[in-house]
């Protein structure tokens, strides 16, 4: 029978951070595998050596193949089930053929040094995963932890940050720790877009106490419109509730990708489409500044930081945007046809429109474009009365109706033809 795989954690401080079973282990190894930061660490040795890269498939063949008195090392860094190698090892090879000794982590140390409690931290990593994709779920978060991939990692999260309206975090930038030239340095979060870190880095962001975005349990569409920031006077550029639930359930089905808000008011629609897809991010485009105001307002009030608030009047405001996945069409200012022509050249194939009417006209144009481009739809009336009290009983008063009209791009990239 073969010896098991050892899965070894090792610290900056390298073999002075291997407990004494670990460096036996190491030091009767016929085979040793680790990144080139990690067999720097334990010196030359006699043994072959393989390097990790992005060659785990050939790293899991040599481990699977190896002769019964063969004694196979694997280094990684802190926890090899923290984030790292071992997963993946064990996945593979089976936990009876793998044992696993960890070392104390970078994050463990980072918060340590940092001196914050971490057990209701977030924790995720950025090495090697798309940046927009693995952020936006921690977006407000109040106490986060992240495994960054280069020096460069900080300055790019924190601009992420902010674009996405948040500035109220102080961050940790906590470099080579364990090592002899170990460096922490605290700042507020804008400061880290101007610095490059060493390549060995943990990053550590914490809002402060005093922000406590509304917290509503129950179903996530549907939320009571008295919740919603709104100004005084003036119009109300706000979707009533009972229309949003209807329009939130018109995005079932939705591909991967963005979703855009078109004309987006005070935020009705757009936080409810936040709060329903928080792995993705909602851009909310609004041209009137006073409206944009109380919709970032909103934004926070909900917590929803994976909405993005883009200032400007489509379809230009839209220039450079990644291709979105779901659109809805609240508003069109006038831009009907524009923002029509847009929407059927960036939708992806099987991407959702859900489009809001008051009037028959913009309806109208709206079917006819998506009939001549071959776009299957839905349309629904949607009829809503609320009661009131008239002479001490019940009536109802009728709101005026709104037509909620569904499409799909079809899978033929060749369908999109604009309007007719």
């Amino acid at each position: 029978m073969s010896h098991p795989v050892r899965v070894l954690g090792i610290g900056a401080d390298g073999l002075s951070s291997l407990s004494t079973s670990a460096r036996a282990e190491l030091d009767a190894a016929t085979f040793i595998a680790g990144g080139r930061r990690h067999l720097e660490l334990i010196g030359p040795r006699a043994a072959e050596t393989l390097v990790v890269r992005d060659n785990m498939a050939t790293l899991v063949d040599r481990l699977a193949r190896r002769r019964d008195d063969e004694r196979c090392v694997v280094l990684a860094s802190g926890d090899p089930l923290f984030y790292g190698i071992g997963h993946r090892l064990l996945e593979q090879l089976g936990h009876r053929s793998i044992v696993i000794e960890p070392v104390v982590s970078s994050m463990q140390l980072a918060f340590a040094r940092a001196g914050l409690a971490w057990h209701e931290a977030t924790i995720a990593s950025i090495h090697g995963r798309p940046l927009a994709k693995t952020l936006l779920p921690l977006l407000g978060d109040h106490r986060i932890g992240l495994f960054t991939h280069d020096g460069t990692s900080p300055a790019a999260v924190a601009t992420f940050f902010l674009e996405h309206g948040l500035e109220d975090y102080d961050a940790w930038v906590c470099e080579r720790l364990g090592a002899v030239d170990e460096k922490v340095s605290a700042c507020r979060l804008r400061e880290l877009t101007r610095r490059v870190f060493d390549d060995l880095n943990v990053l550590i962001l914490q809002r402060g106490p005093e922000v406590s975005p509304l917290v509503l349990d129950g179903p996530a569409a549907g939320l009571d419109d008295g919740y919603f920031a709104q100004p005084d006077a003036g119009p109300v550029l706000l979707t009533h509730a009972d229309v949003r639930a209807i329009v939130l359930s018109r995005f079932r089905e939705l591909p991967e990708g963005p979703i855009w808000d078109i004309g987006a008011g005070l935020g009705g629609v757009a936080i409810e489409l936040a709060r329903a897809f928080r792995t993705r991010e909602v851009l909310a485009v609004e041209r009137s500044p006073r409206q944009a105001s109380f919709l970032a307002l909103n934004r926070a009030r909900f917590g929803t930081y994976n909405l993005r608030l883009v200032a400007g009047e489509a379809p230009e405001a839209l220039d450079g945007e990644e291709p979105p996945a779901g659109v809805f069409l609240g508003g069109s200012a006038g831009r009907l046809t524009d923002i029509l022509a847009l929407v059927m050249r960036r939708l992806i194939p099987l991407g959702k429109l859900v489009a809001n009417f008051v009037c028959l006209e913009n309806l109208t144009e709206t079917l006819a474009v998506l009939k001549h481009a071959g776009w299957p739809t839905q349309l629904s009336q949607i009829m809503i009365s609320h009661d009131q009290v008239l002479g001490g009983l019940t009536s109802l008063v009728p709101q005026r109706p709104v037509w909620v009209l569904r499409s799909t791009r079809p899978f033929d990239a060749n369908s999109a033809s604009g309007p007719p």
